[in-house]
């Protein structure tokens, strides 16, 4: 074999390799303390694939060496980079692909207020990103809201036991009980009237 067919034969193997760069895609965003998989969309059997993250705010808990991986992230909110390259059979080396990744902190709910003025409401404030959706319960009878846009939420004007079950927005769901409250509606203030004595 001449210098010539070899020095072809390692241009195809190098065209061969696809090239990877800044991923053009949107921020991937997901919940903290969450278990993500990601993948190489097409890739070559033959080849392996090393993964990392930038600033070590999650883990690669399956997959490492392969076209796709398991990441189980921190519970803390903040923003992160997934890189990841190709080494082919040749052991030659594509360039690096990176997928910035936002962690946003789970949603929360929280009722505020307990005693109720007769005529007042009671709310729900949410943390999080619209559009929410609140589970809760009054008496113990199920309420669902969903496509909630406003902050705080106007739940109602009936006195009893409300109980959040679960608050969901966006992008994430948080099954933690945010709240329990009895909501009391006192009686109505009489008509004073003032008389000169």
């Amino acid at each position: 074999m001449n210098s010539k067919t070899i020095f072809i034969l390692i241009l195809t193997i190098i065209s061969s390799l696809p090239t990877f760069s800044q991923s053009s895609e949107s921020p991937d965003t997901v919940c903290v303390a969450s278990d993500v998989y990601y993948k190489i969309p097409n890739p070559i059997v033959s080849s392996t694939y090393t993964w990392g993250i930038y600033n070590n705010e999650g883990s690669i808990t399956f997959g490492a060496g392969t076209d796709s991986i398991r990441v189980e992230w921190n519970n803390t909110a903040g923003i992160d980079s997934l890189w990841v390259f190709e080494t082919n059979l040749a052991n030659c080396k594509g360039d690096t692909a990176k997928l910035k990744v936002v962690r946003v902190a789970l949603p929360t709910a929280e009722f505020d207020n307990s005693t109720l003025c007769n005529g007042e409401n009671l709310n729900v404030n949410f943390t999080g990103y619209p559009p929410w959706q609140v589970e809760y319960t009054l008496n113990g009878n199920t309420v669902i809201q969903t496509g909630i846009l406003l902050n705080p939420y106007l739940v109602g004007g009936t006195a009893g036991n409300y109980v959040l079950v679960q608050i969901s927005d966006k992008h994430c769901s948080n099954s933690t009980s945010s709240g329990t409250v009895n909501a009391v509606i006192a009686e109505p203030l009489q008509q004073l009237q003032i008389f000169h004595e």
